[in-house]
C-alpha cells in the first residue's frame, strides 16, 4: 500500500512539474496571410525575439477569402463556386508550405493553425489567441494609407485596439525606408 501512494505522490509531482514548465512558457501568435509583410513579421521575429526554450509558437493562418465569392454566390454558379474554393486552397496550402520552411530555415518549433472567418480576419486573430491562452501577438503592416485604412478598415488596427495581450506590428523594410 505505501508503494501505491509513493507512485501516486510521483504521478502528482511530474504533472505538477509539467504544469510549472507549461506555465514557463511563453505563447507567442504570428499572424500570416501568405504576403511579404507576414514573412517579413516571422523573420523579424525569429531574428530577434524567438527563444526555442520558452516559446511555444503558433503560426496562426488567416486570409480574407477571394472577394468574387459573394459575387459568384449572387450569381448562383456552383461549378464558378467550387473552382473559387479549389483555387483558395491551393492558395492556403501554399502558404503552409512557405511558412513550414521559412520555420525550418530559422529553426521555429511551431504549430500551424488555419483560423478562417470570411471577412473579419482580425476578430479570427483575436479568438484564436484568447483560446490558446497567448502572451504575445506578432503580425505584419500593410501599410495601408489613411484613406484605405479608414474604408477598408485594417486587421493591425483591430488586432491592437481588440487585443487583451502585446502586440508587435512589423513594418515591411519597404516601407520603413520609404518614411526616412
Amino acid at each position: 500500500m505505501a508503494d501505491g501512494g509513493q507512485q501516486v505522490g510521483q504521478v502528482e509531482v511530474m504533472e505538477t512539474e509539467k504544469q510549472a514548465e507549461k506555465k514557463k512558457k511563453r505563447n507567442v501568435l504570428i499572424a500570416i496571410d501568405g504576403s511579404k509583410h507576414a514573412e517579413n513579421a516571422f523573420k523579424w521575429f525569429a531574428e530577434h525575439i524567438y527563444n526555442k526554450d520558452t516559446d511555444n509558437v503558433m503560426l496562426a493562418f488567416c486570409a480574407e477569402m477571394d472577394a468574387k465569392l459573394p459575387t459568384a454566390a449572387l450569381m448562383g454558379s456552383p461549378a464558378t463556386i467550387h473552382a473559387l474554393r479549389e483555387e483558395h486552397e491551393k492558395s492556403v496550402k501554399k502558404v503552409f508550405q512557405t511558412f513550414e520552411k521559412l520555420a525550418n530555415e530559422y529553426n521555429v518549433e511551431h504549430k500551424l493553425e488555419r483560423v478562417d472567418h470570411p471577412h473579419r480576419p482580425g476578430e479570427a486573430i483575436i479568438k484564436a489567441a484568447e483560446q490558446q491562452d497567448v502572451h504575445l501577438i506578432i503580425a505584419g503592416s500593410r501599410g495601408l494609407g489613411t484613406v484605405r485604412r479608414t474604408i477598408l478598415g485594417s486587421v493591425s488596427d483591430y488586432i491592437i485596439h481588440h487585443s487583451h495581450v502585446p502586440v508587435i506590428i512589423c513594418k515591411h523594410e519597404d516601407e520603413h525606408h520609404r518614411l526616412k
